[in-house]
């Protein structure tokens, strides 16, 4: 019996040691140094490398005059020797990005880059699981450009899902989007979902701008969650229905300074679409809005689109009065009923209120301010609540979990 025993204690214990070492030498991590920072020499060393990899970047300079492909399901880490060592520049000609993530749900850190084309972007990024970070993002031409564009090209991949943390981009913004139909019908079908993960987050970020320009934008059905950056002469916004398009669906911004420096400003906060929270942000200099939380919607006062003018005659809207009370997307509005299709569009959309509260300017109360004649569509206490919580809202957790995921911050 003792034998036996002992015979079947002996056999699982190897079987462990079996298993085990199998399971660490499965996926074995590499790290594949790239020849220089030139574009062939960077996209060798990313081909040869499988998930799990880093793809190290020396020190170096180098104009890329095509962009960098990380394929899909390639999760590996883009690591260069710091945001001041390793920069890449783009060409004058370059109409896309330095680097394209595409769905692999990689990571880039420890780079810098100069943007030099106003239809450029730094990295464009899909899917979920990704991270950017301890990057800067430099303009060199006089207009506001992409430093990270975060967008769903399929409706398969929805809205994209991800971190930005601990960059600085210098006259660049964050820009996200959901899928590349543009209507986004799939996302303003799915439940709102704020305070989870199910957004992009720009966190721990510094934005310096010396020209107009947001730092951080959202429309087609994007969500975002803008947190604990400091702003320098920019502001945040999110877009409407603008055409034959929807709305960016949620926003969620708390916990950042914004400071108005050397430019004049007008508003730190301007919100024309979709529904969410801002609150415990702090404003500092001269705003010519007071400053305020500017909130409007395009199609109260344009003709856009085939929808054209919330004027209770579009089937785009509501009508539930004369104005087209609710307008489609506007400030306030969310979950669409059913899924829009051409065989069945139009649903109507769940009431769901925009709040903010502990906004501050000099020890003062910021409160929201309708612009653009849009008051017939937009209203306090009811489609959005002054100095008001939201009830049962609780921010999701900082800092991000793909933080230590991914390690360091």
């Amino acid at each position: 019996m003792f034998k036996e025993k002992f015979t079947i204690i002996f056999v699982f214990s190897v079987l462990i040691i079996v298993f085990q070492s199998c399971k660490l030498n499965s996926v074995p991590a590499h790290d594949i140094l790239a020849a220089s920072t030139d574009l062939e020499d960077v996209q060798a060393a990313v081909d040869s490398a499988q998930s799990g990899d880093v793809v190290l970047i020396p020190e170096g300079s180098s104009v890329w005059t095509s962009t960098l492909q990380i394929p899909d399901g390639k999760k590996i880490t883009l690591l260069g020797s710091g945001k001041e060592e390793t920069v890449i520049s783009s060409d004058t000609l370059v109409p896309s990005s330095l680097i394209n993530m595409g769905a692999s749900g990689s990571r880039i850190t420890d780079m810098g880059f100069n943007l030099a084309n106003d239809n450029g972007v730094g990295i464009t990024v899909r899917g979920e699981g990704w991270r950017v970070d301890n990057c800067r993002f430099d303009n060199e031409i006089d207009n506001t450009i992409e430093g990270v564009s975060v967008r769903g090209y399929s409706t398969d991949d929805g809205c994209p899902v991800g971190l930005v943390d601990h960059c600085e981009f210098n006259n660049i913004r964050v820009i996200v989007t959901g899928d590349a139909s543009l209507m986004a019908h799939g996302i303003w079908a799915e439940p709102l979902r704020i305070g989870t993960n199910n957004a992009l987050f720009v966190e721990d970020c510094v934005f310096n701008f010396t020209q107009f320009g947001n730092v951080m934008d959202a429309n087609y059905g994007g969500r975002y969650v803008f947190r604990y950056n400091i702003v320098n002469d920019a502001y945040i916004e999110a877009h409407s229905v603008q055409g034959n398009n929807r709305a960016t669906r949620s926003w969620e911004v708390y916990g950042n300074t914004i400071n108005q420096v050397e430019r004049d400003m007008w508003a730190p906060f301007f919100l024309r679409g979709g529904t969410g929270v801002v609150f415990d942000n702090t404003v500092t200099g001269s705003w010519s809005s007071g400053p305020t939380i500017i909130v409007d919607n395009r199609r109260t006062f344009q003709d856009l689109g085939d929808g054209g003018l919330a004027d209770g005659t579009s089937p785009w809207d509501g009508n539930e009065d004369s104005t087209g009370y609710p307008a489609r997307d506007q400030i306030g509005r969310s979950t669409d009923q059913w899924l829009w299709t051409d065989e069945n569009p139009y649903p109507p959309q769940e009431y769901d209120p925009f709040y903010q509260w502990n906004n501050t300017h000099e020890g003062s109360n910021i409160d929201v301010y309708v612009h653009n004649n849009c008051g017939v569509h937009i209203q306090e206490n009811r489609d959005y609540y002054n100095n008001v919580e939201r009830p049962d809202y609780t921010p999701y957790t900082y800092p991000h979990p793909l933080i230590e995921e991914w390690g360091r911050e």
